[in-house]
């Protein structure tokens, strides 16, 4: 019997904060050796994937944000532009070191998972998060022509043991969300 895993509640001012505290700190971090940036207060860390992750998803779900979230969104996406045309080198090094490294947590976090398939349960549909930031990572590689054969394969042996330890549900996260994640592509968010 599978174990449903809890929904992950969201915050969208939040989100939308985070988004507006990364955007004017890229800059900066994408040409520093760092790979997680600092962030002022209880923010999450500054990385190019979590950037990408919610600029894609607030964007998805512009219709819930007020005018002045809209606009931060939009900002952020010029940033994101102009990013990647003036600073094209640092930024897709960025891409490929976060990718891994999401990649080596999501494996420890599945090797986990094997030895305790409760505690799995229980922390999946946060530990997902590292998956959904992969795939923005992936997106973005894949448009900047950089998402070699390694980061597929990669993502494959993930995506398998990923598999393994859950079997389609319902959405995990918050339902706002949906629309920024159809299941076709981000099946990993509609498990048990």
């Amino acid at each position: 019997m599978a174990i449903a895993h809890p929904v992950t509640r969201f915050d969208l001012d939040r989100d939308v904060r985070t988004l507006e505290a990364m955007a004017t700190r890229l800059t900066p971090y994408v040409y520093e050796n760092e790979l997680y940036g600092l962030m002022p207060g209880d923010l999450p860390k500054l990385t190019v994937g979590g950037f990408l992750m919610r600029l894609e998803r607030l964007s998805a779900v512009r219709d819930k944000l007020t005018q002045k979230q809209q606009d931060a969104v939009t900002a952020a996406k010029s940033k994101a532009e102009e990013l990647r045309t003036k600073w094209t080198v640092a930024y897709e090094g960025k891409i490929t070191r976060e990718f891994q490294a999401r990649l080596t947590a999501l494996n420890q976090f599945l090797s986990e998972c094997a030895e305790n398939p409760e505690a799995c349960a229980d922390n999946y549909s946060s530990s997902v998060e590292k998956r959904v930031i992969a795939e923005a990572l992936a997106d973005e590689a894949n448009h900047l022509g950089v998402f070699s054969d390694e980061m597929k394969s990669g993502l494959a042996v993930v995506d398998n043991k990923l598999r393994r330890y859950s079997e389609a549900g319902d959405f995990i996260w918050d339902e706002r969300l949906r629309a920024a994640y159809p299941r076709h592509k981000y099946w990993f968010l509609y498990v048990k």
